[in-house]
């Protein structure tokens, strides 16, 4: 049986049982292809659904009180698109297609549904949402704290990591199709220091970006440039689906 990319996602954290794959696998019926540049939705609508991204990149921004954008969240291949709205009544960002992609979406009532089936998946989503955050609580710090050159080794990192967690065989060179003026608007820096930046890390032989690719060529260096830390990147569920003595109710997976 093929499955979509949240199941993929998930059975990455999790042990899923056939059942709980069936839940998952109902987000994802309704998929329909997006092109580049193409809005999900905007700023202040009301929100009525999520997405599931099954392939292609997206972001989100909002647009400052002087009329500039700015990106605040990129997502990749298996993310869930709005799960930061959940709790809200009305969407916090802009979101629009970074490339050509496929999007599925479903109504708010689908995660309520498969948490109220599920202690697993609840774990899951609730990882995923603090996950999120944590993504934009370490964005933040390097925003105020760090390089122009370490922000982007960070970032280029951070994300090779991201993908690697849904795609798990991929080696280090993949898909980035993210241009200089998105980068520099999500790291608070210029297109010009981009630049600047990208060329020399790839002439000290760290990467090598070709449109809409990029190549870790010298991992362990990159990652000793970023000073990268990956407690806040990676998962770890063990301790919310332990078994209490005391509950009678066991986790389902």
């Amino acid at each position: 049986m093929s499955h979509g990319c949240i199941v993929e996602n998930f059975s990455n954290l999790i042990s899923l049982s056939e059942h709980e794959k069936a839940i998952l696998a109902h987000f994802e019926k309704d998929a329909r292809p997006v092109k580049r540049h193409e809005s999900l939705w905007h700023f202040r609508e009301p929100t009525q659904t999520l997405y599931t991204l099954q392939s292609g990149w997206a972001y989100a921004y909002k647009i400052s009180l002087m009329g500039e954008m700015k990106v605040v969240e990129i997502f990749t291949p298996g993310d869930i698109i709005g799960l930061r709205d959940f709790t809200f009544g009305r969407h916090l960002t802009d979101v629009r297609m970074m490339t050509d992609g496929t999007v599925c979406a479903f109504p708010y009532r689908y995660i309520l549904e498969a948490c109220q089936q599920s202690r697993a998946l609840s774990a899951a989503f609730f990882a995923t949402a603090s996950r999120d955050q944590a993504l934009m609580t370490e964005r933040v710090t390097n925003l105020m704290h760090c390089s122009a050159r370490m922000k982007i080794a960070h970032f280029i990192i951070e994300m090779y990591l991201r993908l690697k967690h849904t795609h798990p065989d991929m080696d280090q060179r993949f898909e980035f199709p993210m241009n200089q003026k998105l980068m520099a608007s999500l790291l608070g820096l210029t297109s010009v220091h981009v630049s600047r930046m990208l060329g020399e890390l790839a002439r000290e032989g760290m990467v090598r970006k070709q449109r809409r690719t990029l190549e870790i060529l010298d991992y362990a260096r990159l990652y000793r440039e970023a000073q990268f830390d990956e407690t806040y990147i990676q998962l770890d569920l063990s301790h919310m689906l332990e078994v209490d003595p005391n509950d009678s109710e066991a986790p389902m997976g």
